[in-house]
Parts: structure tokens; C-alpha cells; sequence
């Protein structure tokens, strides 16, 4: 790989088994500042590609986008590039950070990352939320009564559709959640769940949600002897947050216009690629294997 370019702009440039490493030395007046910290970057390290550089340390700067090296004519421009991409992700922190506050839940920024975090504690479980350097969302760890458990999947999700905290809550307690098998469940009423059709019958099929009211429900179904969970959340008006999760995790996890939605038997019968009536509605009555 040809870095003499690199060399030129005045960057330390490293080979080893692992590829090329480029550091350049930041000016004061280009340095960006960590915000927590308050100590400016001095150098910057980056995995040298054909094209691009990747920023690898110190810490504060690691996984942000990498930059094109070709076309930049002095070391000044390409301190300008790290300060934009790390300015940018200070912008993801800053917006981020107030929408977890606007949901009740309290952003930790760690000062070394800088990677910003919270914690979400619903019933037995508590999920640590963790944001990437562009601002998006993803379930880190999860505790189900202070035990670890394993998921293989990287569940994402965008913050911003979710406008209480109790909707979040129950969308991720839906992702993880495995519901025990009952011989003999008590009666609904005693465990304070309500059936749609006990609200049609004692308010009436005329009666309304109005525009911004919490809503959420949940559908139990086997689907060739497998158990299977739908849920969905009210975000605003006739817009909801669908999920439908299986013994193995997330199997479909997205938007949906009501006047849209093509029904549960229907929706699960194209996800799973089973006739509709290979699709089973049980109620929570309903003894589970």
C-alpha cells in the first residue's frame, strides 16, 4: 500500500501483520474537546485503507466514520474532517440524550467513549439501551431478575417512534420475554388482564381511543406446535409499533398503518410462509406445552 501521501501530510505512518497505521498530530485550533473530560485531542490514529482512513484511538474517537485520504492536501484539512465526524456524533449524543430524558430514562455518557447508554427496568427485566456512534439504538445486555441472558441477534430500534417510556418497555419486554407454561391459569379478572372483547361488551363497539391515548395489546399463537407472540403499541393516531416473536427471538419488528394491517393470522402466515390456518389464536386460558 502506497502511504507516502501520508507521510507527506505529516503523519506517522506504521506497518505491521495487522495493515498500516497512519496517527496525525491535531493543532490546537482544529483539536476538538471531549465534553466530559473537557481535555482536547492531541493525536489521532487511524487503520490506513486503499481509500479511507478509520479512526481506531484514543477512545473518544474509535468507531466513527472513516475518511477519504486521497484528496485531502494538508494534514489542517484532515484534522477539519475529524473534528466534523466528531462534532457530528456529539450532535447524535446531545439529541439522544433528551430524547431518553423526554421518556423518563437517565442518559450515562461514558467519558473515555463517549458512548452514550441507559437503563430500563420493567418488571423482572432491566435493559441496558447502547447508541452507536450515528446516533441509532440497540439493546446491549439484558437481566431478567439480575441474570444475564444470551441473545445472538442485535436487536435495533429507533428511538424516536417510541413516546413513553411504557411503550418502549413493553415492545423490549415482548423481544425477551418467554411466557411460562400453565396448567391451570387463574382467572383473567384476578390477574388483571382484559380481553378486547370484555371492552366491546361493556363499553360498546361505539366507543373510541382517543388520538394520543397509551395503547398496547398482546396475541399469543402456535404455528405448527411453535409458540409465538404478537404485540403492538400505539405510537400516535392509527400509526403502531409492531413486533412478533418466536422461542428463538425477534422474527419481525416494524411500523404500520392500522388501515394497512392485514390482520395477525394473515401477517404471521407470510412472515413464517405457512397457510393461514397453520396459524393458531390461544388465549391466555389456553394451557401451553
Amino acid at each position: 500500500m502506497d502511504t507516502a501521501q501520508l507521510e507527506k501530510l505529516g503523519l506517522t505512518v506504521e506497518t505491521s501483520e495487522d495493515g498500516a497505521r497512519a496517527t496525525l498530530t491535531l493543532e490546537p485550533q482544529v483539536a476538538p474537546e471531549n465534553p466530559v473530560t473537557h481535555q482536547r485531542l492531541s493525536h489521532v490514529t487511524f487503520q490506513v485503507g486503499p481509500d479511507r482512513l478509520t479512526p481506531l484511538a484514543p477512545p473518544a474517537v474509535a468507531g466513527l466514520p472513516s475518511l477519504p485520504w486521497r484528496s485531502v492536501a494538508s494534514a489542517g484539512e484532515l484534522g477539519l474532517l475529524v473534528r466534523e465526524v466528531f462534532e457530528e456524533h456529539l450532535f447524535h449524543v446531545e439529541r439522544r440524550s433528551a430524547q431518553l430524558n423526554a421518556l423518563g430514562l437517565h442518559p450515562q455518557v461514558n467519558p473515555d467513549t463517549l458512548e452514550l447508554s441507559a437503563e430500563l427496568v420493567s418488571g423482572a427485566f432491566t435493559f441496558t439501551l447502547a447508541a452507536d456512534r450515528q446516533g441509532g439504538f440497540r439493546v446491549g445486555q439484558v437481566l431478567r431478575q439480575g441474570t444475564p441472558l444470551e441473545h445472538s441477534a442485535v436487536h435495533r430500534f429507533e428511538l424516536s417512534e417510541f413516546r413513553e417510556r411504557e411503550v418502549l418497555a413493553g415492545y423490549l419486554v415482548a423481544l425477551f420475554d418467554e411466557p411460562p407454561a400453565r396448567a391451570a391459569p387463574a382467572p383473567l379478572a384476578s390477574r388483571g388482564l382484559v380481553r378486547f372483547a370484555e371492552l366491546a361488551e361493556h363499553f360498546g363497539a361505539q366507543a373510541i381511543v382517543p388520538p394520543r391515548s397509551h395503547l398496547e395489546l398482546l396475541v399469543q399463537m402456535t404455528v405448527n406446535g411453535e409458540s409465538y407472540r404478537f404485540a403492538a403499541a400505539r405510537l400516535v393516531g392509527r400509526t403502531f409499533r409492531g413486533l412478533l416473536a418466536g422461542s428463538r427471538g425477534k422474527v419481525w419488528a416494524e411500523r404500520f398503518e392500522l388501515d394497512d394491517f392485514p390482520g395477525i393470522v394473515q401477517l404471521v402466515a407470510d412472515l413464517l410462509k405457512v397457510p393461514p390456518e397453520a396459524v393458531k389464536l390461544i388465549g391466555p386460558d389456553t394451557p401451553q406445552e
